[in-house]
């Protein structure tokens, strides 16, 4: 990875339908603190009600995104075994979708 590319924010997208709420609570709790862990801030979290379509067919999806450091932040994130302990809690609540996306330079810079 170019020093450049070091230096830019990366972004996790996650797309998801929930199937199971009341079990899903548990996960959803436990990712706050391991978000701050790593770095990562949530810029939205939008049920898939709220999801307003522009263009394309409603897939009835809720949608998370989160902002890292960098890619390296967002991998160790990912990576992390708090995370995979996380997820465990998520399993059979769901299917989900989860991209991780550089930013542009500069961005996510006051």
């Amino acid at each position: 990875m170019s020093p450049a590319a070091a230096d830019r924010p990366a972004y996790l997208l996650v797309q998801g339908q929930v199937t199971d709420r009341e079990g899903f609570k548990a996960y959803s709790a436990a990712l706050p603190a391991i978000y701050r862990r790593y770095g990562g801030e949530y810029l939205a979290l939008v049920p898939a009600p709220r999801v307003e379509v522009a263009e394309g067919n409603v897939e009835n999806r809720s949608i998370v995104l989160a902002r890292f450091p960098s890619r390296a932040a967002a991998r160790a994130f990912w990576d992390s075994p708090e995370y995979a302990a996380a997820k465990k809690l998520r399993e059979g609540k769901g299917t989900f979708f989860v991209t991780i996306l550089d930013g542009l330079p500069g961005a996510g810079q006051d």
